[in-house]
């Protein structure tokens, strides 16, 4: 989105709740929030404005903005109880003898899932009930984790991700 039709988005947002003094009190508060929203498009921002007027009392932050672009631009993740069904329908399916053919089957959050608690486990399980606890404590883990790596922008991923290598690195160099 550019500028012009950002200053749009925010004249929308000032009208929408002119109860608001401090939103937007100056232009460097303007470019500030453009500078961490310019990488949505201006339609999905502007739908994201319209899905936050709709659904709030008061104004949007920075963050509110771009989960809300987040959710109209991707399709939300189930809740962790129909990946559990996945993977029992999953297991009923293809069973321990077909294991990697199972795995692959399933969508790439409930693998991960499954992964960290192992296939072959659920497999062969004697105790459901606290694996299906296990599965929905790590799922939701990693659900939040991916909805808040859908929220950032492309160019801060990639410098959290330069800056965590860079760590990886120096750490290797000092043992």
């Amino acid at each position: 989105m550019d500028k012009t039709q950002f200053s749009q988005i925010a004249k929308a947002i000032k009208t929408y709740y002119p109860s608001s003094p401090g939103l937007f009190p100056n232009m460097a508060a303007v470019e500030l929030w453009y500078t961490h929203l310019q990488d949505i498009p201006y339609q999905v921002c502007t739908l994201a404005v319209n899905q936050w007027v709709a659904t709030n009392k008061w104004p949007p932050t920075i963050a509110d903005l771009r989960e809300s672009a987040m959710e109209v631009l991707s399709n939300e993740i189930p809740d962790w109880s129909e990946a559990w069904e996945e993977v029992m329908k999953n297991i009923q399916k293809y069973g321990f003898y077909r294991a990697v053919e199972g795995k692959e089957a399933l969508s790439e959050l409930t693998r991960k899932t499954v992964d960290r608690i192992g296939y072959i486990h659920l497999c062969n399980s004697e105790n459901i009930t606290a694996d299906r606890a296990n599965f929905r404590d790590i799922y939701n883990i990693l659900a939040q984790r991916e909805r808040k790596q859908a929220v950032l922008p492309a160019g801060l991923q990639a410098a959290i991700e330069t800056v965590k290598q860079k760590s990886i690195t120096m750490k290797g160099e000092t043992k």
